[in-house]
C-alpha cells in the first residue's frame, strides 16, 4: 500500500510540475527559447516556483518509493504515470490525446518494465579515463550541439531539444552513479569533480526542456526525455562501470523485446505528434 501511495503521488507531483512548467514557458516569448533569458524570465513567475516544488517533491516521492520497492515495479509505474501527464495537458494545456499516443505510453511502460528487470546488477566499479571521455563526450555533444546551432540562427525542431535534455540528464544519471562509487571508495577530489560536473549538465537539460514545453506536447517531449534518460545509463552502465548484462538466452531475448517495445512506444509518441509540434504554440501574458 505505501509503495502505491508514494508511486501515485510521485507520479502525480511529478507531471503536474511538467504541465506548470509548459504552462509558464508558453508565456515568454519564442526568441528566449535555448537562451538562459528563458529562465531569469520564469525565476520572475510564482508558477514556475510552483512548477519547481512540485517536481521536485515528484522526484523526492519517487527516491522515497525506490527504498521500499524495485526498479522492476517503480520504473514502469512511473512510465505509466505519463496517462497522468495525458490527463493534465487536455486539461490545463488543450492538448487532445491521441490514440496512437496512448498505444505508445503503454508500450513504453512495457518496455521500461522488460529493460529495468533485466538491468545489471550494481557494481562498485569505475573504468579509466579513455571511456569516460569518449561516452562523457558523446552525452555532452548531444546536450550542447542544440544551443550552438540556435546561436547561429537555426530552427531546432522540439523534438531535438528533449533529445537534448535526455542526452543532458543521461550523463547526469551517469555521475549521480559516479557519485554514489566515489563515495562507496572514498574518492572525495573525483565526488567534487563529478557533483560540479552534475549539477552543470542538469541546467543545461532543464533549460533544453523548458525550451521544448514552450512548443511540443508535453506527453511527448517528457516521453524523449525519459526513454533517453532511462536507457543510455543502463546501456552504457558495462562500459563504465563493469555492470555486465545478461547472457541467458531467455532473459536477453526478453531484454531485446523490451528495447523493440520502447522503440515502437517513442516512434507512436512523436510520429502521432509531429504536426502539432511543429506548430507555434500561443503565448498569453
Amino acid at each position: 500500500m505505501l509503495t502505491f501511495v508514494l508511486i501515485t503521488s510521485a507520479a502525480l507531483s511529478a507531471n503536474l510540475g511538467v504541465v506548470l512548467t509548459a504552462l509558464a514557458a508558453r508565456r515568454e516569448p519564442a526568441e528566449q527559447s535555448l537562451r538562459v533569458g528563458l529562465l531569469v524570465r520564469l525565476v520572475k513567475r510564482p508558477l514556475w516556483w510552483l512548477a519547481a516544488v512540485l517536481d521536485l517533491g515528484g522526484w523526492a516521492l519517487k527516491t522515497a518509493a525506490l527504498l521500499v520497492a524495485p526498479l522492476t515495479v517503480v520504473a514502469p509505474a512511473m512510465a505509466l504515470g505519463l496517462f497522468v501527464l495525458v490527463v493534465f495537458s487536455a486539461i490545463v494545456l488543450k492538448e487532445k490525446p491521441r490514440v496512437p499516443a496512448l498505444i505508445g505510453i503503454a508500450l513504453l511502460a512495457g518496455g521500461v518494465a522488460l529493460v529495468a528487470l533485466h538491468s545489471p546488477p550494481r557494481e562498485v566499479s569505475i573504468a579509466g579515463p579513455v571511456p569516460w571521455l569518449i561516452c562523457g563526450g558523446l552525452l555532452l555533444a548531444g546536450a550542447l550541439w542544440v544551443f550552438v546551432a540556435r546561436a547561429q540562427g537555426a530552427h531546432i525542431d522540439v523534438r531535438l531539444m528533449a533529445l537534448s535534455c535526455g542526452c543532458a540528464w543521461a550523463l547526469n544519471g551517469i555521475l549521480s552513479k559516479l557519485m554514489a562509487d566515489a563515495i562507496d571508495s572514498s574518492r572525495w577530489t573525483l565526488l567534487a569533480v563529478a557533483l560540479s560536473s552534475a549539477f552543470t549538465v542538469g541546467a543545461l537539460g532543464y533549460l533544453s526542456k523548458t525550451s521544448a514545453l514552450q512548443s511540443g506536447e508535453a506527453t511527448t517531449v517528457e516521453s524523449i526525455v525519459g526513454v533517453v534518460n532511462t536507457l543510455v545509463p543502463v546501456a552504457l552502465a558495462p562500459v563504465l562501470f563493469g555492470e555486465d548484462w545478461p547472457t541467458e538466452p531467455a532473459r536477453a531475448a526478453q531484454l531485446t523485446v523490451g528495447l523493440v517495445l520502447v522503440g515502437i512506444g517513442v516512434y507512436l509518441l512523436t510520429h502521432t505528434t509531429a504536426r502539432s509540434l511543429a506548430r507555434p504554440r500561443p503565448v498569453t501574458g
